[in-house]
């Protein structure tokens, strides 16, 4: 075997498969959801998970808002979070939503007796209300928004991913890597 065969297969090597890290730390998740929200099912604890007032929110407010070097590294792993999206065209998980794929630009806001309400967190540069997550890209500041569709996002991936419809791609699998970036961020509090 050649040196140069040598190095791509030890390049491969290095990689760093994200799923099996995203599997556990969604199970963590999903344990401390069970142990802090009432509910018997995902929807019922998600939607508890979206409001405001938990400690996942306030990691993701402060962070959104936050100055410094975490807030930097966060901001800018959400914003490759949204450019992963966007490369990766992933469908949401139910069949009721046909066309729709996950993104910053049309995600799931609300979630009301069953019915989403579909919207944008994304902003323009003369828009107002808006937290520059990297150069020329902003989302709304207002993390009753920006939160809730970014768990929409996180439970969409982690569906698609739990019932065998998210291929491992590159893409997919950088949409994972962002995820699970993000979210241990936030699940430092817990």
């Amino acid at each position: 075997m050649s040196t140069s065969q040598n190095v791509y297969l030890w390049k491969q090597k290095a990689q760093i498969d994200y799923i099996p890290p995203f599997v556990s730390l969604w199970l963590a998740l999903d344990a401390w959801m069970a142990d802090r929200f009432v509910g018997n099912t995902d929807r019922d604890r998600l939607e508890f998970l979206k409001g405001s007032g938990n400690s996942l929110s306030d990691k993701f407010s402060g962070l959104l808002q936050a100055g410094d070097a975490e807030g930097a590294r966060f901001k800018a792993n959400l914003a490759e979070l949204h450019r992963a999206l966007e490369n990766a065209k992933i469908s949401y998980e139910s069949e009721r939503f046909p066309g729709k794929t996950l993104g910053f630009g049309d995600c799931i806001i609300d979630w009301n007796h069953g019915t989403p309400t579909f919207g944008t967190i994304l902003k323009g540069r003369n828009q107002r209300d808006k937290s520059e997550i990297d150069s020329g890209l902003w989302i709304d500041n207002n993390t009753n928004r920006t939160y809730p569709a970014y768990i929409e996002i996180l439970y969409q991936i982690r569906c698609s991913l739990f019932h065998g419809k998210l291929p491992p791609t590159p893409e997919n699998e950088r949409v994972i890597r962002q995820i699970y970036i993000t979210l241990t961020m936030l699940m430092e509090t817990i």
